[in-house]
């Protein structure tokens, strides 16, 4: 099984702008780049050589660079086009060279317990798609071990209807599915607040000062 993680190149006011209304454009984009690396961190650890960095737009910004030196990770360009488009893209690329692929974004720090496993299990047995929702209504990960572009033309995305929605779809096109139970990801300040505080402190901690974060490690 490989993991791709989506990723925006953190540049201030272009990322986390839900987030950046309550603590700023700077503080959240520098929110995003702790939540991006806790993210690739713990996906190299669980599964690792097996890892690839989805850029946007371009893997040659620093942060890519130097994640993937520093976990050991790949990297490729995403696609263009719609989220949609861009998700189905990957997935195809991912499992020209992997039996399936976990597709996951960087919004979800809570990536504790066993959902790797759980997901792997699923896959590999019996069912075709792994969903991991969100309480929001949308979902963080996304699991295949076939490339079904038609799964992602049904939702429309950033709304509370985009799990639904796959769920829908993936009975319309008869794919068996499991799911993880929802958690909440970081959306907007409300979400980052509830997020608990020894997580959130260290992705403060992180944001600011994150050679002494990796350090305290």
């Amino acid at each position: 099984m490989s993991i791709w993680i989506f990723a925006k190149a953190p540049i201030v006011g272009r990322c986390k702008t839900r987030l950046a209304r309550r603590m700023g454009a700077v503080r959240a984009t520098r929110i995003y780049r702790a939540m991006l690396e806790h993210a690739v961190a713990e996906a190299s650890a669980r599964a690792p050589g097996r890892v690839t960095l989805a850029c946007a737009p371009t893997p040659a910004h620093p942060l890519f660079v130097q994640l993937a030196r520093r976990y050991g990770v790949s990297r490729c360009r995403q696609a263009g086009g719609s989220l949609g488009y861009r998700m189905a893209t990957g997935i195809r690329q991912a499992l020209r060279n992997s039996p399936c692929v976990i597709l996951m974004g960087a919004d979800q720090p809570m990536l504790d317990g066993p959902w790797l496993e759980q997901a792997q299990g699923h896959l590999c047995h019996r069912h075709r798609l792994w969903l991991a929702p969100t309480l929001d209504g949308g979902y963080w990960a996304i699991g295949l071990r076939r490339a079904n572009a038609r799964l992602f033309r049904g939702p429309v995305w950033s709304t509370a209807r985009v799990a639904r929605a796959t769920r829908t779809r993936a009975t319309t096109l008869d794919l068996e599915m499991a799911s993880l139970s929802p958690r909440r990801d970081i959306d907007d300040y409300r979400d980052w607040q509830a997020l608990a505080m020894p997580l959130r402190s260290a992705l403060a901690r992180a944001a600011v000062m994150p050679a002494l974060a990796r350090r305290a490690d």
